[in-house]
């Protein structure tokens, strides 16, 4: 006759061989295959998806820190789980009908980091020139004589814009 601590050891044990639902720690990432190695309880778990398709990178794509706990579900009746939270990321990746956002330590990438918000290089360039010509400008009003006396225009003219620099634009968290 089984006692209940057997029932509990019995149940247990189908538990870890068919579980719904898993709360483990990373132990390995393949970015490459998208999928994660977990431990539950000394039960090792290799191949978890780290996205609910396997076909395609589309949808969100996350990557948890080793160590860190992951909520993990198995899919339908099979031995495969994916991953639906972790405890700590090292990164995350949304893909939307060709449209690309990462997000990492290091900040954010549009679209690969080709297309994006403003191209602040193009417009520190077109800004040097406006810079330039406000001190074109202000030499030629301090220096041209009003047409009939000779006297300068004497127009006071102190502008207040510093000299353009990329840096004071790029925020370097954030790439496109």
């Amino acid at each position: 006759m089984a006692t209940e601590q057997d029932i509990r050891d019995k149940l247990g044990e189908a538990f870890k061989r068919n579980p719904v639902t898993v709360l483990a720690e990373v132990k390995g990432v393949n970015q490459s295959d998208r999928t994660c190695d977990i431990d539950n309880d000394g039960v090792m778990i290799y191949g978890v998806r780290l996205q609910s398709i396997t076909k395609g990178n589309t949808g969100v794509f996350i990557i948890p820190k080793i160590g860190s706990q992951a909520l993990c579900v198995q899919i339908e009746a099979t031995d495969s789980f994916m991953l639906i939270h972790a405890s700590e990321v090292e990164s995350i990746e949304l893909s939307i009908e060709g449209k690309t956002f990462e997000m990492d330590k290091e900040g954010f990438v549009f679209n690969g980091g080709t297309i994006g918000s403003v191209k602040a290089d193009k417009m520190v360039e077109w800004m040097a020139k406006v810079y330039s010509d406000l001190q074109m400008l202000m030499g030629l009003l301090l220096s041209s004589p009003v047409v009939g006396n000779g006297a300068n225009l004497a127009i006071s003219f102190n502008p207040q814009t510093p000299q353009p620099n990329l840096n004071d634009f790029v925020d370097d968290s954030l790439k496109h």
